[in-house]
């Protein structure tokens, strides 16, 4: 009886520890709104600030849980983040109010995090900030999560702002509907009229031995179309991935060879896929294991063979599936022992001949 009650005080002790980890990893920090754009005065508007000096505007100024909300990192919480930029779209600064990434269980400390967001300052939320490209990860290696997830923050935030603002004009008109057609259609029938696109990146391009070997050869496209889907995933897997979407919902499928991956391990760990996102117009779209469903064979005739794959669920309602979208990839691999990232951003638009004419 006392080994029972004392492996009982253990389990609670146990569990009340690990109850209280996340708050140990939480960090929270007063702001102003001078600490990412000075100016003499500041007028609220609809979840942002106007800036002005001399009576003349000279930027915006947002808290990223009123625009992003729903993106989580490694933790599970969203990184508040407070961003300024000027009235051409520069970045003037960026803080971080509130975080509860675990980068300290991997050797990293604040310093490195805050090093990571100051690179954002002077960097143009109409360019693009693409992590790995205009955005290092020097700072952060190894929290491969955080950097993605931080830097969907910062973009989609600063640009959503942006728009309300007028400094970026998106179009309104809403797309095509889909068409429910179906026509068989092979592989290099699907590749030729523009439904799948692809990305290849060679062993030479990394720097790496095997030349034009690949190190990934990477396919993507929509789910929706049946001339697309249904060829694709076959018969039963279409009908179960459409049948899973609730409505306003969409779906992508990926897949690749070579030793390379896209999916990365994040989701793994943490439940985000860090090695790739969507970005159409000012959103950003992130994935977890909870939109993810594995993808382990091809059906149309004469596909290449796959290594991963993975059917991924749009859940915003606000993603047009007949308007341009693009994969943003980061690449992961090692050189001289160093972990390196190299970006790749492919477009994909859907052919009109699989949308209603």
């Amino acid at each position: 009886m006392k080994r029972i009650v004392a492996l009982f005080f253990i389990f609670v002790l146990t569990s009340a520890a690990f109850a209280e980890k996340p708050k140990f990893l939480e960090h929270r920090y007063e702001y102003k709104l001078e600490d990412v754009l000075k100016a003499d005065k500041y007028e609220k508007k609809d979840r942002y600030w106007e800036a002005y000096t001399g009576g003349k505007l000279v930027g915006y100024i947002l808290l990223s849980k009123d625009w992003t909300a729903q993106h989580v990192g490694y933790s599970g919480k969203h990184m508040e983040t407070l961003v300024g930029f000027d009235t051409k779209g520069t970045i003037t600064g960026v803080k971080i109010i509130f975080h509860a990434e675990p980068i300290v269980l991997i050797g990293l400390k604040e310093d490195n995090y805050d090093n990571f967001i100051k690179q954002y300052t002077g960097k143009s939320i109409l360019q693009g900030m693409s992590v790995g490209n205009e955005i290092k990860m020097d700072a952060i290696t190894g929290a491969t999560v955080t950097a993605v997830v931080q830097n969907a923050i910062i973009a989609e935030s600063a640009k959503k702002v942006a728009g309300e603002a007028g400094l970026i004009k998106y179009s309104q008109q809403k797309g095509h509907k889909l068409s429910k057609k179906f026509d068989t259609l092979s592989w290099k029938e699907l590749m030729d009229a523009g439904a799948v696109r692809n990305i290849l990146v060679t062993q030479e391009d990394i720097g790496q031995q095997g030349g034009k070997e690949p190190y990934i050869d990477l396919y993507f496209g929509l789910v929706g179309p049946p001339s697309i889907g249904k060829n694709v995933l076959g018969e039963r897997t279409y009908a179960e991935v459409m049948e899973s979407l609730k409505e306003g919902e969409s779906a992508v499928f990926i897949f690749s060879n070579g030793p390379g991956s896209f999916k990365g391990s994040g989701f793994a760990r943490g439940g985000v896929f860090e090695r790739f996102n969507l970005e159409q117009d000012d959103r950003q779209y992130v994935f977890t294991d909870k939109e993810y469903k594995i993808l382990t064979d091809i059906a149309a005739k004469d596909a290449p063979a796959l290594r991963e794959g993975g059917v991924f669920i749009v859940r915003s309602k606000d993603f047009d599936q007949s308007k341009p979208f693009k994969l943003k990839l980061i690449i992961g691999y090692r050189s001289s022992n160093e972990k390196k990232f190299k970006p790749v951003i492919s477009e994909y638009k859907l052919p009109d001949r699989f949308m209603e004419q």
